[in-house]
């Protein structure tokens, strides 16, 4: 322990153990993809840095022939990193830049140290990125701020390239104040991204465009001039296609809210035909386990302003698994009101199913996450229905809350704003 002791009391020693992690975490930082754990590495990384640069400073004190080697060592370290750093005065005058920050702006790191940026640089064009970079909101698109404390923003700039940043930024003391900007290149990730979210988005549409149509031609047949013998056939055929196109526009919505591309459009939706269609398309599950199913729709909310993609999606997800997960002979109860005195609808859908475990409870929104009973049961799935339910509702200002009780059943609520001012965002159709 005293050997430990004794090595951390040299700075330098601290300045390398110091570096060395914030190596170790901007590499990770690459391969991770939940943005909330991604803040919290930039958070931990900036502290590694400013502990850095306030040793190194003292450091600086010392006879120069005692530092000159140590100065080169910690310049390294520094272009080392996967991040652009910047450390700048009150008047925007830049006294350190690393090797990725030169490279990121197009210019050497010798034309950075000492040059006073000013917001008019933005209109030159060896400049521009540089001036965007300390001055992002007067050209940054899509701005957003993620993080408080450490001060982090999203945002896009058009010119002099299209280019995708996460600035970090905060003030740091050394010798007295100077601000302190870490700038992550997201541009390939968001590239990428786009281009995944365009290829499943063409996908999806190849597949609805000719599903709609065969759905649009079986609903065209009249099936009093078909033999009983196959008009069967023709109505399997019709709830298998509107069962995948339920599954099809689930799968691109769940990927349009992942990436953010989600849209709500209010149009005046029947609430009683959703119901009929999603409980004609789950008809078969309905007779194999003989459920009773009961519907009541207060009149006053028969039809109402939402949007019909989403609402019908989620009550899709919520009424299959009050059938999957329920008993022979069991009852599903679907009740359809307005809250009192209140601007919202409220769906309650009650099973007498198998119920959930305080663990499913718990669980039961995340990505993925797939109960006992799912297994116990034989329940095919992926373990998005639900998340993407709420994820949907939430994103409609609404809220999906859940009670269950094991073997003895399950208590949906939905909640949604029948007011469209109430919901972030909308797009009146």
């Amino acid at each position: 322990m005293k050997k430990i002791i004794k090595f951390f009391q040299v700075k330098e020693r601290l300045i390398l153990v110091f570096f060395g992690l914030s190596l170790i975490l901007s590499i990770f930082s690459l391969f991770v993809n939940n943005f909330n754990f991604l803040k919290i590495l930039i958070f931990v990384n900036l502290t590694l840095v400013i502990a850095a640069l306030y040793f190194f400073l003292q450091i600086q004190k010392k006879p120069k022939e005692e530092k000159v080697s140590f100065f080169y060592l910690f310049q390294n370290l520094l272009d080392y990193l996967q991040d652009g750093i910047v450390i700048y005065d009150d008047e925007f005058k830049i006294v350190f830049v690393n090797e990725y920050f030169a490279e990121l702006v197009k210019i050497k790191k010798e034309d950075l140290i000492n040059l006073k940026v000013k917001s008019e640089m933005i209109k030159s064009e060896i400049y521009q990125t540089l001036a965007n970079i300390l001055f992002p909101f007067l050209q940054g698109e899509n701005l957003k701020i993620v993080n408080q404390k450490p001060e982090i923003i999203e945002v896009k700039f058009s010119l002099p390239e299209e280019k995708y940043f996460l600035i970090t930024y905060t003030d740091v003391y050394l010798d007295k104040k100077y601000k302190l900007r870490i700038i992550s290149d997201k541009t390939k990730d968001v590239l990428e991204s786009e281009k995944r979210l365009e290829f499943i988005q063409m996908i999806s549409h190849n597949l609805l465009t000719p599903l709609s149509e065969i759905r649009w031609n079986l609903e065209a047949i009249n099936l009093k001039e078909i033999p009983t013998e196959n008009k069967d056939f023709i109505e399997i055929a019709l709830r298998i296609v509107k069962s995948t196109i339920f599954l099809a526009e689930s799968t691109l919505n769940f990927v349009r809210t992942e990436f953010g591309q989600l849209k709500v459009k209010i149009e005046e939706v029947d609430l009683e035909r959703i119901i009929v269609t999603i409980l004609d398309v789950l008809k078969e599950k309905i007779e194999e386990k003989k459920l009773k199913v009961n519907v009541e729709i207060e009149e006053k909310v028969t039809k109402v302003n939402v949007d019909q993609s989403i609402i019908s999606l989620s009550l899709f997800a919520l009424i299959e698994n009050s059938i999957l997960y329920n008993k022979p002979g069991g009852l599903v109860d679907i009740r359809i009101q307005k809250m009192p005195q209140r601007p919202y609808l409220e769906i309650i859908i009650q099973d007498t199913g198998v119920g959930m475990t305080k663990k499913d409870l718990a669980n039961l929104f995340k990505k993925y996450y797939r109960g006992e009973k799912a297994k116990e049961l034989d329940v095919k799935g992926f373990g998005i229905g639900l998340y993407n339910a709420k994820n949907l509702i939430n994103f409609h200002g609404g809220d999906i809350k859940v009670e269950s009780e094991e073997n003895k059943g399950t208590k949906v609520t939905l909640i949604l704003p029948l007011d469209p001012n109430l919901i972030p965002g909308y797009l009146v159709k």
